[in-house]
């Protein structure tokens, strides 16, 4: 079902979600997958997530492979300074979506 934020982000037309944070194998994986599947574009900062056990490398892979973008933490804030434009509330879009953001 539909989840309070998901209900928010809709209601203000995100599109796309940044992960960062901690059990990279656990919580953010989960989290990515449940943006995916209702529908948000999804970036994992692969430098700005950890977990305690040997499968970082392995869920950052698993991720970029079905899921999520996976960027660094330089990327991101590049694209942020350099190519993401502004405009009216809920207009605020991207010039080059490093997201690998679904045309139309």
């Amino acid at each position: 079902g539909e989840s309070y934020l998901d209900g928010k982000l809709k209601a203000l037309d995100i599109d796309t979600i940044v992960i960062v944070g901690l059990w990279t194998d656990e919580c953010v994986l989960s989290t990515a997958y449940a943006g995916n599947s209702r529908g948000y574009d999804v970036v994992l900062v692969g430098d700005a997530v950890a977990t305690a056990t040997a499968n970082q490398e392995t869920a950052l892979t698993i991720a970029n492979s079905t899921v999520a973008k996976v960027l660094s933490t330089e990327e991101v804030l590049a694209y942020l300074a350099n190519d993401f434009a502004t405009g009216e509330r809920g207009a605020v879009k991207g010039t080059d979506h490093p997201d690998g953001r679904r045309p139309g």
